[in-house]
């Protein structure tokens, strides 16, 4: 027999979690914003089937525009940014990791449709999927820094579940906050424990057993680790073909 796999985490089970959380931060009000979570209400591209990579992000963007987003409208306006957002229209990238994180994925995974509703098709038609640790919205124009405690609790009410129930054949943490929430959830916490930071960690090959990649977060203010992440997403491409 065939083990299935559980199912995901309901949107309502994700604000819960957050809600709880909140309750207790109230120094974090106005700032992170449990009812909102931007995955869900852009629909994600309906449900995956057999992912072949799934991608860790760190969480949604806090901002459309100039404007600070605060209900579900704006996380489908064509000025928000969210990876998921089908209407945004970002145009292609004039240069290596000169787009946001969507623009930047596709030109390094050979995606060249001519939207970005095209590109979602074609990155989940070939086997990706892209999950946030921090599903929520938390405006860091506010705090820069996502606590500690959040990552920690989003990684083992959210995100694990979410990476048990989408088993995925690869797994990729973009970034040192999906690097920080994948040391919580097993089998990645016993594969990472001992080490460095994620542009040590990304010299390595894919783990054999956990099929783990990580890699820098692949945005402008990594344009010096370029060829690391070049390096990255060739191995990835070789997965998948």
């Amino acid at each position: 027999m065939v083990a299935r796999s559980p199912p995901r985490v309901s949107a309502a089970a994700m604000r819960e979690v957050y809600r709880r959380y909140a309750a207790g931060r109230p120094d974090l009000s106005g700032i992170l914003l449990a009812d909102l979570l931007p995955h869900d209400v852009c629909g994600a591209c309906g449900e995956p089937g057999l992912i072949k990579v799934l991608f860790v992000a760190e969480s949604p963007p806090w901002a459309a525009g100039r404007r600070e987003v605060a209900g579900p409208g704006d996380c489908r306006s064509p000025d928000y940014p969210y990876f998921w957002n089908d209407r945004y229209a970002a145009g292609r990238p004039r240069g290596p990791l000169s787009g946001g994180l969507a623009e930047n994925l596709f030109l390094l995974l050979g995606l060249d449709g001519e939207s970005r509703r095209e590109n979602l098709e074609r990155f989940v038609a070939e086997g990706f999927f892209l999950v946030d640790t921090v599903r929520c919205v938390f405006r860091k124009n506010r705090k820069a820094a996502i606590p500690a405690d959040l990552v920690r609790l989003s990684a083992k009410e959210t995100l694990g579940p979410e990476i048990a129930a989408l088993a995925p054949e690869y797994v990729v943490a973009l970034g040192s906050t999906a690097l920080a929430g994948l040391r919580n959830i097993e089998p990645y916490a016993t594969a990472l424990a001992g080490a460095g930071k994620v542009t040590e960690v990304a010299r390595d090959p894919p783990d054999e057993e956990t099929r783990l990649l990580c890699l820098p977060y692949p945005g402008w203010r990594n344009r010096c680790r370029l060829d690391l992440i070049e390096s990255g997403f060739s191995a990835i491409r070789d997965l998948v073909a």
